[in-house]
C-alpha cells in the first residue's frame, strides 16, 4: 500500500469527514473510487482466510481447505463488489429522500472508501483471533469477539462520516443514528427470519 494511501487512512481514523472532503473537492472519480474497493475487497479476502481455514475443518471434501478458500476468494472479489455497488445506491436513494447532494458516484466514493478505511481493522481483528486461539484453544475467544464488534462500530461511524461529508449533511450524528437504526432492523429481521425457520 502506497505510503499516501496509509496516510490518508490512518488521518481518516481521527478525521473522517475532512479526508472525505479532500477526496471529494475534484468530484468523485470511478476510477480511484473502483481502486478503493478493490483494494479493500483483497484486504478483507485476507482477513477472511482464518475463518476459512476454520471452515474447512467441518467441510466432508477431497480436499477441503481449497474449496473453503475459492468460496471465499470468489465472495470478496466476484459477490461482495457487486453487493457493494448495489449498497451504495441505496444509501443515495434514502440519502436524497433527505435532501443529500453526492449523487451515485459520491454514494460509492463515500462507502468504498471507508470499506478501505476499515478493512486495516479487519486485519487486526483476525490477526488477534488466531492469536488467541492460539493461546488459548478457542475458536472465538472474548477478546476477538469484543475486537470484532468494536471494530464494527468504528467502521459504521467512518461510514456515516464520510457519507454525511459526501451527501452535504450538516452532522454525522443523525446519519449514525439512522444507520444504527437499518442495522438493528435487519438484525431483528434476519433473527425473526431464522427463527421462523428453525421452528419450521
Amino acid at each position: 500500500m502506497p505510503r499516501s494511501l496509509a496516510g490518508q487512512i490512518a488521518r481518516s481514523w481521527r478525521h473522517p469527514r475532512q479526508v472525505m472532503a479532500e477526496l471529494m473537492e475534484t468530484g468523485p472519480n470511478e476510477a480511484r473510487s473502483l481502486f478503493h474497493l478493490f483494494l479493500a475487497c483483497v484486504l478483507l479476502l485476507v482477513a477472511s482466510l482464518p475463518n476459512a481455514m476454520r471452515i474447512a475443518t467441518r467441510i466432508d471434501a477431497d480436499d477441503p481447505l481449497t474449496g473453503a478458500v475459492s468460496a471465499h476468494l470468489f465472495g470478496w472479489l466476484f459477490v461482495a463488489p457487486l453487493l457493494f455497488y448495489c449498497l451504495a445506491a441505496l444509501m443515495h436513494l434514502v440519502a436524497r429522500m433527505f435532501r443529500g447532494r453526492a449523487g451515485f458516484a459520491g454514494a460509492r466514493a463515500a462507502l468504498f472508501w471507508s470499506a478501505l478505511a476499515g478493512a486495516p481493522l479487519a486485519l487486526a481483528t483476525a490477526l488477534a483471533g488466531v492469536v488467541e486461539q492460539a493461546a488459548t484453544g478457542l475458536v472465538r475467544g472474548p477478546l476477538s469477539g469484543f475486537l470484532g464488534y468494536a471494530a464494527l462500530a468504528f467502521w459504521v461511524w467512518l461510514l456515516a462520516s464520510a457519507i454525511a461529508e459526501a451527501e452535504a449533511f450538516r452532522t454525522t450524528s443523525r446519519v449514525l443514528a439512522a444507520m444504527v437504526l437499518v442495522f438493528v432492523a435487519m438484525a431483528g429481521g434476519l433473527a425473526g427470519l431464522s427463527g421462523a425457520f428453525a421452528a419450521g
